[in-house]
């Protein structure tokens, strides 16, 4: 008689799979390595299109069916045509949807039914540090507000332990939260 997987599936995520995914990168650590690419273009004043499409991971290449394109502009009080959402709500979209996934998946792990999260991202930019007005004024983010509302039948002990859980694994919260280096050249 074959064995049958028991599929498993939790806020949307398939546990057995993810546990697979997790013993498979535990005994196998180099398959743990991935690299990200993105390509930016210019188009004009202060709107850029950036695309990805590929990303190596798992021991291979990825190339995506269909390239995924980000509009980034301005709103017009900072000489923008309001095209697209600016580079530093699209920071904010990219904590927003790391720090969920991340939660969700945690939970998922744990047992944990989710039938509802809302997230809402909140920070303060003073742009004197952007257009060096003043040296001591950081060009970024002063700090960032993330408010779950989470809608589960667990304790607010355990959704508390999942949103520090989340903090702490997502990529993109440790990403912004801890030095990470930049480094540019000319191609």
């Amino acid at each position: 008689m074959e064995s049958q997987q028991i599929q498993k599936v939790i806020n949307g995520v398939d546990v057995p799979q993810l546990t697979q995914i997790i013993d498979n990168l535990t005994n196998n650590p180099d398959q743990a390595q991935f690299h990200f690419c993105a390509r930016n273009n210019w188009i004009n004043g202060s709107e850029n299109q950036t695309t990805v499409s590929e990303f190596y991971g798992g021991g291979k290449k990825h190339v995506r069916s269909k390239p995924f394109v980000f509009t980034k502009d301005e709103p017009p009080i900072f000489l923008g045509h309001d095209m697209g959402a600016n580079p530093v709500e699209y920071a904010l979209t990219a904590l927003a949807g790391c720090v969920t996934t991340t939660l969700v998946y945690y939970a998922s792990a744990m047992n944990v039914k989710i039938n509802k999260v809302e997230s809402t991202l909140e920070g303060d930019i003073d742009l004197r540090g952007l257009l060096n007005i003043d040296e001591n004024v950081k060009a970024g983010y002063q700090s960032i507000d993330i408010k779950f509302k989470i809608d589960s039948d667990a304790s607010p002990e355990v959704l508390e332990k999942l949103m520090v859980i989340a903090k702490k694994h997502s990529p993109v919260a440790s990403t912004i939260a801890n030095a990470t280096p930049i480094n540019i050249s000319l191609a």
